[in-house]
This record gives structure tokens, sequence and C-alpha cells, in this order.
């Protein structure tokens, strides 16, 4: 027999709505998913919330305590290997694991064709973005409802409009990504209360000269400041290794997870950034971290958070949204306008505000 509480547990449960979030990459647009997700649960207690998204990135959704389930997939890879019996089984059990629940509402926040595809696979009614912001203008076709969002309003707030016309809700004040520092067991967990250097990104644009970075690891050797530079490519790694060379500074973290890092990041007093997703992990977490931006709009993709500060190149081509400069493709010159002494002197007012 249940008991009274049990009945009504499972009463509730069985009441509260389900649904499935659609946001295969990459890992800041997983990031700026997350403040939705805490609008939803917080305008609906109860609400049951299951992600799909990319493997690599599967440790970002499982960031937010609100997330039930996340069901990978290994597309990205599978398509890397071509056809193999090995990635046909993991394809049929992708479409098993979708079918296997029916969902009240499945936001399809990617606005892809490939995305939108496998929100077809499910069972339940499938929305997204209209045909005025989707990032793919044929999925219109694919969604059973679709809502207008502005975008020029940034990538957070975007997906904070979506999620509550698809949910029926209005929200409103800052957005909550729902992390805690106490997710990451303190035995676990090394480098705290250093500062921490995420110098890779993905567009040579997007770079921050390597001479700057050696001049910041020596302002903070100067300041006794310990420093972790983490990488997750070997180009990555030889980056961070030409820095700590030539600075005599700095220590090179072990390739780690992306929730072992975040973990790592949670203990740091302070972080620098260029506009990558690791920044915006800082940000989320809640750690004081300034992100370099030279040829992207920090207004659109800025690292979020209350002790978060962007700094923007004061030149008149920037941002310029090119993948690399015109000018000079290894130095571009919109970087000369931020310098490592004023990129320091940021991070301390924000390190002493913190503490």
């Amino acid at each position: 027999m249940l008991s009274c509480r049990q009945f009504n547990f499972l009463k509730s449960l069985a009441m509260s709505r389900r649904i499935l979030v659609i946001k295969m990459s990459s890992l800041g647009d997983l990031l700026h998913t997350l403040p939705a997700i805490s609008d939803a649960v917080a305008a609906e207690p109860g609400l049951i919330v299951d992600w799909l998204c990319e493997e690599p990135f599967a440790d970002i959704a499982r960031l937010h305590p609100a997330v039930r389930n996340v069901i990978v997939s290994g597309r990205v890879r599978w398509k890397k290997e071509g056809l193999n019996g090995k990635n046909i089984k993991e394809r049929i059990g992708l479409i098993r694991k979708l079918r296997s629940e029916h969902y009240d509402l499945i936001i399809d926040a990617q606005s892809r064709i490939k995305s939108a595809r496998l929100g077809l696979l499910c069972r339940g009614t499938l929305v997204g973005p209209s045909a005025h912001t989707a990032t793919d203008k044929e999925t219109r076709f694919m969604y059973k409802r679709s809502f207008r969002v502005d975008i020029s309003q940034g990538a957070i707030e975007s997906y904070r409009q979506l999620f509550a016309q698809a949910l029926g809700y209005k929200h409103s004040g800052l957005p909550q990504f729902g992390i805690t520092k106490h997710q990451w067991p303190e035995a676990s967990l090394s480098g705290s209360n250093n500062l921490i250097f995420f110098h890779g990104t993905t567009w040579e644009s997007k770079h921050w000269p390597e001479s700057q970075w050696i001049d910041l690891l020596a302002i903070a050797k100067e300041a006794g400041e310990e420093v972790l530079l983490p990488w997750s490519s070997e180009a990555e790694k030889a980056r961070a290794e030409r820095l700590v060379e030539s600075a005599a500074w700095g220590t090179i973290l072990p390739r780690l997870s992306l929730w072992d890092l975040a973990g790592v990041i949670s203990k740091c007093k302070g972080a620098v950034g260029l506009d990558t997703g690791l920044s915006h992990v800082a940000g989320a977490i809640g750690i004081p971290v300034v992100g370099i931006f030279g040829s992207t709009n920090s207004v659109l993709t800025g690292v979020k958070g209350a002790l978060a500060k962007n700094l923007s190149a004061a030149i008149e081509c920037a941002p310029c949204m090119l993948k690399v400069c015109p000018i000079n493709a290894t130095t571009p010159p919109c970087y000369e306008t931020i310098t490592p002494e004023t990129v320091y002197s940021e991070l301390e007012k924000l390190v002493a505000v913190n503490q």
C-alpha cells in the first residue's frame, strides 16, 4: 500500500509536463540555453526536462540540476567514421531512445535542419523559432508551431523568449544559469584559488596575440598569482607550452573532461578568456572573468555573469565578424587596443569585489 505522501508524489509526477530541449552545439550556445531552463522550471515547478545534444557537449547540459536526462548524439563522430556496424547500432539506439518517451513539447533551440530532423523522430509536438529568426529557414515546414524572437538582444535573451512563448509564461530579471559550485566535491578538485587563462578559441581573428598572453603571465608572476592554462587540442597544448616557457610562469593542466574542467574553474579566484566556451562557463559558474573581444560582438556573445567584464576592441573596423583578419591574419590590429595591463587591472577589480 502506498502512503498518502507517496500517492500524491506519484500523482504530481504523472501530471508534470515533460519537455525535450534540442540544443546540439556548440559549448557557448548550450551555456546560453541554461537561463531559459531556469526560467521554465521556476515558472512551472515539477517540469521534467530532458536534453538532446552532441557528444562533446554533454557535460554542459548536465551542469543544470533541473535536467533529468541528457540524450547524446554521436553525429559528428559518425560522420568522421563513415558507416560501420558499431555506429549503425548507435544510430538505431539513439532513435529508440528518442521514441521511448512521449513529450508534451519538443523545443528545437538549434533551429537547424539537423536538429529539426531529430525532433521529428521524437514523440511529441515539435516547436522552434519562426522563419524570421531560425538559423535554417526551412525548419518552418517541420515545426507544428513557431515563435518569433528578438535575436538583436543576444543569444541568452532569444532563448529565454523562445521557451517563455512555447511554455506560456512571462520571463523577467537577470539570467540565472542554475549552476552552483557545490556540484563538484572538494576532494576531486585542484587549483583552488588560482587564476585561469583561456587562451584557445576557434576563429583565427578571435585570438589575442601570444605576446599579449606572455605579458599578462608576467604581470601575474610579479603579483605572485599562480595561473592555470587548460587545453583541448594538440595545437592548444603547444601554445600553452610556448606561453609558459616564454613567461617562465604558469601551470599547464592535464587534458580534462568538460565536467572536470568546470570543477577546476569553480575553485579559481578569477579568469581571463577570449570569445570561447570556457569563458562562458566561468561566467555562468560565477567567478570573476574578463572577456577579450576583437572581431566578435560582445553585446551579442559577451560573457554573462554577475562578475563578468567584457573588453571590446576600440578600433573602427571592430567587430568585423570575420574569421580571418583581412589586415593582418596572424596579429589583428584590434587587439592592440586591449593591453595586458588593462586586462589585469579589470580582473583585479572583479576579484576584489568577490572577496
